[in-house]
């Protein structure tokens, strides 16, 4: 379903690695899913969020 979601954001999301990929796509889908906000806005904090965790901050 999170590939099917946000496939207009694909050229995007291909830009990243595919362990982060999936992780920033998990996040997204709950995202938008749980906290009802745009799919753009969840790509962009899901991947805020992966980027914290990667660095440990």
């Amino acid at each position: 379903m999170k590939e099917k979601l946000f496939k207009d954001y694909q050229k995007r999301l291909n830009a990243l690695k595919e362990g982060i990929r999936d992780a920033v796509l998990k996040y997204a889908e709950e995202l938008y899913l749980n906290q009802k906000c745009s799919k753009d806005e969840a790509i962009d904090r899901a991947i805020a969020k992966v980027e914290m965790e990667r660095r440990k901050l």
